[in-house]
């Protein structure tokens, strides 16, 4: 006989924990819902309803516990699920004196620290599974209970129908649910996730209730000493599961280029405190790293080879990680725009040489659609600290130096970070790796002409910036942190921009403007 549950986490979250896990070492969390879970609180559940009845319902508990013990269970698990990063937050646990029993010697005798009664915090861990949206509306999918058995009668049935209707929560209190029986699987629903009695590589351990499991051993209270101690509660048995692969997002590719071309894309900032110049190759990595998971699906490093080839120019990388090098960088570049007179952050660009296609224009405009934070917090968590970007239309000119203008005179709007160290050990600038040499070697190295080319730079005034480091060396004892310089720049013709020099120049700094004379 075959009976299928249809549970739903109206909140979409399942909060729970393995058996005898500490949640901040949990490596896999409680995920399909373990059945030795499902059978105690149905359990639980009859209690209520032998109260509400005024009837024994010990022999159908035995009952139930007997056929559902002899069952083979599988699920049907939401395909987008995915495990949520956990919630640590202090909590109280006891009422006591703070600091607890401190005492310090005075002339030869102890005398107690004065203190204070108070709730002492503790750090807890709460670990979650997010339930996948279904659709685009992100409502909650279903996980379905699929349980086959001989033992199961109509009467137990009745009885168990009534249980699952006064289930109120799965796990811990947080995990609201609604649970009930249903006649049949749904169509298009299908099995995806099976008890296997070896592991594998991709298995996860979960908790089931043993063949000759008794209702004593089933419904023991977790602090009993028979239960408290052991590795394995009375009663139950580990098996393995593989949760099915979760499938990759994708958004429609489009192979013809519709509109004008561009090779610049802009974004307005929004935000209520505006980012430093110390916090632009934190935005501008950021931005690239969403951009390049949006582009392909998935992250580059779980990418094949034939997708990472068609990233290189937006990642600036081959698909063996080495950088890309080919004549003048034509890979995507990434800035914020200051403004000269007040300092604050007006403009985040996205450029290269040539135009970008229809597919990278989306996958841009996407990435752009959540805020991307100035602190650590992940993306998506309601940071105050963030800032939004607002994409603007082809209408809006663009900054100057990123147009069809020339101009003879260009200023640094971001702290140039030389490539190469320029002092040595004793505080004097190295022989042939001066600011002015490195710059003019740069422009070379881009096709600009240094003929006549006078370079301005204060070594006293300077700034201390971040600056990117791949992740290919982010092993090597290197400082992220590094002297960054205003320059200004003088050729003796007019010049083309746009013009971005120095170290991380693909993640804004050492971006120039052009400026008339």
């Amino acid at each position: 006989m075959r009976i299928v549950l249809r549970q739903a986490f109206p909140l979409g979250r399942f909060h729970a924990t393995p058996w005898r896990m500490f949640p901040f070492d949990d490596p896999h969390g409680e995920w399909p819902p373990s059945p030795w879970r499902l059978l105690r609180a149905i359990l639980a559940r009859s209690h209520q309803l032998e109260r509400e009845r005024g009837i024994s319902c010990r022999a159908w508990r035995e009952s139930v516990v007997e056929a559902f013990c002899r069952s083979n269970i599988s699920w049907s698990l939401p395909p987008f699920s995915w495990r949520g990063p956990g919630l640590r937050q202090y909590q109280p646990v006891e009422f006591g004196w703070d600091p607890p029993g401190r005492t310090k010697r005075v002339k030869g005798r102890k005398v107690e620290i004065p203190g204070k009664k108070t709730y002492r915090p503790t750090l807890v861990c709460d670990n979650f599974w997010v339930v996948g949206g279904s659709g685009s509306h992100g409502d909650p999918e279903d996980v379905w209970w699929i349980v086959d058995g001989e033992d199961w009668c109509a009467d137990m049935l009745d009885w168990l129908d009534a249980s699952l209707l006064r289930m109120t929560y799965l796990g811990r209190a947080e995990a609201i649910t609604e649970m009930k029986r249903v006649e049949r699987l749904p169509t298009g629903i299908q099995v995806n996730c099976v008890l296997d009695l070896e592991p594998s590589s991709d298995s996860v351990p979960v908790l089931v209730p043993a063949a000759d499991a008794t209702l004593e051993q089933v419904q023991q209270v977790t602090d009993h000493p028979s239960v408290r101690y052991s590795t394995v509660p009375p009663g139950a048995r580990w098996l393995h599961a593989t949760r099915p692969v979760k499938p990759q997002a994708q958004f429609p590719r489009s192979t013809k280029q519709v509109g004008r071309p561009t090779s610049v894309i802009q974004f307005a900032i929004g935000t209520r405190v505006s980012p430093t110049r110390r916090s632009i190759v934190v935005l501008t990595q950021r931005f690239r790293g969403r951009l390049i998971r949006r582009f392909l699906g998935e992250s580059w490093q779980s990418a094949n080879r034939a997708k990472r080839e068609s990233v290189r120019l937006l990642a600036g990388k081959e698909a063996n990680g080495a950088p890309l090098l080919e004549h003048q960088h034509p890979h995507a570049r990434f800035g914020i725009l200051f403004d000269r007179e007040t300092g604050k952050a007006t403009r985040f660009l996205v450029w290269r040489t040539q135009p970008f296609t229809d597919d990278e224009i989306r996958a841009i405009l996407y990435a752009a659609e959540q805020e991307l934070p100035l602190s650590f917090a992940k993306a998506g968590s309601r940071d105050p600290w963030a800032i939004r970007l607002i994409p603007l239309g082809s209408m809006v000119p663009v900054p100057s130096g990123f147009g069809e203008q020339t101009y003879r005179r260009w200023e640094s709007v971001t702290p140039y970070v030389p490539a190469r160290y320029v002092f040595n050990r004793r505080g004097r600038i190295k022989t042939g790796e001066s600011l002015e040499e490195q710059l003019c070697f740069e422009l070379s190295q881009q096709g600009f002409e240094t003929r006549g080319l006078t370079v301005r730079v204060d070594y006293e005034s300077f700034t201390w910036t971040r600056v990117h480091r791949p992740r290919r060396s982010r092993e090597d004892p290197t400082n992220t942190e590094r002297r960054g310089y205003c320059v200004s720049l003088t050729f003796h013709t007019p010049v083309r921009g746009p013009i971005s020099l120095g170290h991380s120049s693909h993640f804004g700094l050492g971006l120039f403007v052009g400026v008339d004379d």
